[in-house]
């Protein structure tokens, strides 16, 4: 009998003499480093490529912290950046949270997807996003 695995967004599955059995999604892994370019691929990641929708995630460059909180944290992070063209360098530091809990981020800097992303149930306003318990 051959066996067959193949990882895609998050999920395994496994291949049985032509059956298809796909496996519990994985846990959210965080990489060491981040892509600067799309802080939306690490939203992805955080989140398990889709497989748990039940939390808020924040990903955001260390400059672009106006302040905040978050509450019922179940995660957090940093990572480097990767270099991203020649604009980012690998010394920037971005910061993650994932949280089940409300809370409130205030961003500094212009809103592009190389300062923050987010996920999650919220109100925006303009550099204020506040979460909603989840």
């Amino acid at each position: 009998m051959k066996t067959k695995t193949i990882a895609t967004r998050g999920l395994t599955m496994l291949a049985l003499a032509g059956t298809l059995a796909v496996a519990a999604p994985q846990a959210a892994v965080a990489a060491e480093f981040i892509n600067p370019c799309n802080l939306a691929e690490k939203v992805d990641e955080l989140q398990g490529f889709g497989s748990d929708k039940s939390k808020n995630i924040l990903v955001y460059k260390a400059t672009a912290w106006g302040g905040g909180h978050f509450n019922d944290i179940v995660t957090q992070g940093t990572a480097k950046a990767v270099p991203c063209g020649n604009a980012f360098p690998r010394n920037h530091d971005y910061h993650w949270v994932v949280f089940k809990g409300d809370g409130e981020f205030t961003r500094k800097g212009d809103g592009g997807f190389r300062n923050w992303a987010f996920y999650g149930s919220f109100d925006r306003d303009d550099n204020l996003v506040k979460f909603h318990r989840r």
